[in-house]
């Protein structure tokens, strides 16, 4: 969602006559869009803005900014803590840069956030940084409310954008020679409500599904708890839609689970992988995890173990629990030392890393249908893309197949890519 937020402002900003500079010391404006869902994050943006206050003392006329989760979470407090920070500006007022940066010489002017819900606006040039594959938003914002979560706090409640809206903006994107597009939402599957003519998420995917030129669809991120059959069996019938299931399970222990407040338990979240396993058999599922939850003991922590070989994930992003006001969990003691936050990421790291690999291994020989991304970083004789489970796949080609789907029969596979060799050209 955030580098397709980056893809926004760079629109806007282009809009606004500006241009983008392919080297930092040649830009007079320099943002940074950022997260707040871990404190990682934040702290790697503010090492990040440290490299830029020594050449803000020499170039008072750089103007440097913060964007997004983190300039809305903190606000005010930035500017009076980074006194070289000229913008913040909350991901729903990033419409509001052009003017800012205009009047960037007027302290007052300097703070944009608060705004509850993002406007609908059109952006002339629609910039994306990718040809062939596109990013969508669907709906803005979140009603889940996780205890550990800040995001409803910093991006505000649903919003479904209208279906019309979408589709318009695939088709134009479809006539610009994009061929597979990724559909987001902190959860997409209530996709919907609110707009006054009612539509579900596997309704939306069958209205894509229709477009001509579109190739794949894929989407993010689903809650477990509303993951259904409806969604299951769109997967299964729509031709373009990818088999591949981004579902967070983020612990298996129930006990935790409602703590998190995520509204469903571990043999719910069971059922439904089994569920989906059935109706889609070649589906690849990759989840979220988080470790050292306040109060995590030792039996809740194996119950996630044990989840991680049950369900098997092709694979998953592990976290380790930080807190993050003023959602709920900020009020629990954070109780797990961080020595043992440390060894169970590192636990699930290695058990995910065999399963991975296993997973991967198990393709050998099979043929998977690639959307070519471009040239692989290590090599410029082979290419780079995923399959539709969602796995990247490296194989020998030439830059005239960048951008078509094409037929590999897998030969070789390592944790994280399949390696191939292309039998035909795809359709």
């Amino acid at each position: 969602m955030n580098m397709r937020d980056s893809e926004i402002i760079a629109g806007i900003l282009k809009d606004a006559r500006h241009k983008i500079v392919d080297d930092d010391k040649d830009a007079d404006v320099i943002l940074f869009n950022t997260c707040s869902v871990r404190q990682h994050a934040e702290d790697r943006v503010i090492s990040e803005m440290g490299r830029f206050a020594g050449r803000k003392r020499k170039n008072p006329d750089l103007v440097l900014g913060i964007v997004g989760c983190m300039a809305e979470r903190h606000g005010e407090r930035l500017l009076k803590k980074y006194p070289y920070l000229d913008i913040v500006v909350g991901p729903n007022n990033i419409y509001d840069l052009p003017e800012l940066i205009k009047k960037i010489k007027s302290p007052e002017k300097a703070l944009a956030v608060g705004n509850v819900r993002r406007p609908e606006k059109k952006i002339k040039n629609r910039f994306r940084a990718g040809k062939f594959s596109a990013l969508v938003n669907i709906m803005f914002g979140c009603d889940n409310y996780c205890s550990y979560c800040i995001v409803p706090y910093v991006r505000g409640r649903e919003i479904s954008r209208p279906k019309k809206d979408i589709i318009d903006e695939i088709k134009d994107l479809a006539d610009k020679g994009v061929k597979e597009i990724t559909l987001l939402g902190q959860n997409v599957n209530s996709y919907g409500k609110g707009l006054t003519n009612r539509i579900t998420f596997p309704g939306l995917l069958e209205g894509i599904n229709d477009i001509k030129g579109i190739e794949r669809i894929r989407f993010m991120t689903s809650h477990a708890k509303d993951a259904e059959k409806g969604l299951f069996r769109a997967m299964r019938d729509l031709d373009k839609v990818c088999e591949h299931l981004h579902l967070p399970l983020q612990s298996a222990s129930d006990r935790i689970l409602d703590l998190m407040n995520r509204k469903y338990t571990y043999d719910d979240y069971l059922r439904k992988i089994e569920l989906l396993r059935e109706m889609v058999p070649e589906v690849g599922v990759t989840t979220d995890l988080v470790v050292g939850f306040p109060s995590e003991k030792e039996r809740d922590f194996a119950a996630t173990q044990k989840a991680v070989e049950e369900i098997a994930y092709n694979a998953a992003f592990v976290f380790k629990y930080s807190p993050r006001p003023p959602a709920v969990s900020a009020s629990l003691v954070d109780d797990v030392p961080e020595e043992v936050k440390k060894e169970r990421h590192n636990a699930l790291l290695v058990a995910q890393k065999e399963i991975s690999h296993a997973k991967n291994k198990a393709l050998i020989g099979t043929e998977q249908e690639i959307l070519v991304e471009g040239l692989s970083r290590k090599s410029d004789k082979n290419l780079t893309g995923r399959t539709r489970g969602n796995t990247s796949c490296v194989f020998p080609g030439g830059k005239k197949l960048i951008g078509q789907l094409v037929r590999v029969r897998v030969v070789g596979a390592t944790t994280f890519t399949l390696r191939g060799i292309a039998v035909t050209k795809g359709y």
